[in-house]
């Protein structure tokens, strides 16, 4: 279904002004339709809710996975501000955790007796919170054919396993129809033999949407299978970690943490000379190497501090492959700017305007130098 929705709607999505244009920033070629997303929770909403009544999952969830697809669809086509994306991402991630519940997420952990008394209001801000970073990690992720749909499937896959393992049967169906959804996406996104580039984008509506339910059902499985939350961080490690060092990294220097650039994980791999297949190969690999590891230590029964602590592999995993792909990017930056800057200078002066007194290759060089400047 995921798949036929698609070849219906990449027809439609112009005529609604669905589709993604090529910018400094997004480097594909030509116009791109902008609604695997739409495709995805289509076919995921109708096999799961209309399945005796979608009662698998509460009408809670279907309503933050509702607002975050209508208001993804809505920045598709006008382009948010990020203040009021974060705003209705906030209010849909207050009722996919439903603090009135009555439930609350496994620490796995000791809290200290200080925070014992407080336990349920700061777990529920921690859910929150989670559930915001992973909308944010998902969108951010989605930057090469394939990478985002990718690492969802096999989040989804391990989590799948997860909850077959530990009997969250009310689980398994909605995150395997969702997989399912996903690989009918991948089909007309990733890049393989039959397809040479992506014919459709998720879109954020798509990107937000997975976050979303990815982080649902990681929270749900931490309460219904009683797995501690730092032990299912392992499924979803990779974008989580992505994500936190580049708001890190942006405050550092001096950016907003919410702006757009092109230092993700995978824009210092592209820009290794890396293939674009070949970057989403190694960070779904990566991801799907890290979500194997966490259901290993689930079924072999590791203990909870060992698993929390042993995330700090691949945090410095990610931080050592991000210091050198940068360190490797401003070498070549620096060095282009020499062999230009010379290249530029020994050209002859030839006058564009006699009255300015101004000439080409002054002008390309203050003007290249002024780019590179800024690059670094």
């Amino acid at each position: 279904m995921s798949a036929l929705l698609i070849v219906i709607l990449q027809r439609l999505a112009p005529a609604f002004a669905l589709v993604d244009y090529p910018d400094r920033r997004k480097r594909h070629d030509g116009v791109v339709p902008l609604c695997g997303g739409i495709a995805i929770f289509t076919a995921f909403i109708t096999i799961v809710f209309f399945q005796n009544g979608g009662v698998t999952l509460p009408l809670n969830f279907w309503a933050g996975l509702l607002i975050t697809l209508l208001v993804g669809v809505i920045d598709d086509r006008n382009e948010l501000s990020a203040a009021k994306r974060l705003a209705a991402q906030f209010a849909a991630a207050w009722i996919l955790v439903n603090p009135f519940a009555g439930a609350s997420i496994v620490t796995g952990i000791a809290l200290p007796d200080a925070l014992i008394g407080i336990s349920f209001p700061l777990l529920t801000i921690v859910a929150i919170l989670f559930v915001v970073g992973l909308i944010n990690s998902w969108n951010m992720i989605d930057g090469v054919d394939g990478l985002a749909g990718g690492t969802a499937a096999v989040a989804l896959f391990w989590l799948a396993v997860i909850a077959l393992w530990t009997g969250a049967h009310q689980l398994v169906l909605p995150t395997i129809v969702l997989l399912a959804a996903v690989c009918g996406f991948l089909f007309f996104n990733m890049r393989s033999p039959w397809c040479a580039k992506a014919k459709i984008f998720l879109g954020d509506a798509g990107s937000t949407a997975l976050g979303a339910a990815i982080a649902y059902l990681v929270i749900s499985l931490s309460m219904r299978a009683e797995i501690a939350f730092p032990v299912l961080l392992w499924i979803v490690i990779i974008p989580v970690i992505d994500t936190l060092s580049l708001i890190v990294r942006r405050l550092y220097a001096g950016r907003s943490p919410l702006a757009a650039d092109r230092n993700h994980l995978h824009h210092l791999l592209l820009d290794r000379t890396i293939s674009p297949a070949a970057t989403t190969g190694i960070i779904v690999a990566a991801s799907a190497l890290c979500g194997g590891i966490g259901c290993l230590g689930i079924v072999t029964g590791v203990s909870n501090y060992f698993m929390t602590m042993g995330l700090l592999v691949p945090l410095m995993g990610h931080t050592a492959v991000v210091f050198l792909a940068s360190e490797t990017r401003v070498k070549r930056l620096r060095a282009f700017h020499m062999v230009t800057s010379s290249q530029l200078t020994s050209m002859p002066q030839m006058a564009v305007r006699t009255e300015l007194n101004t000439n080409y290759a002054s002008a390309s060089s203050t003007e290249i130098r002024s780019v590179l400047s800024d690059a670094l």
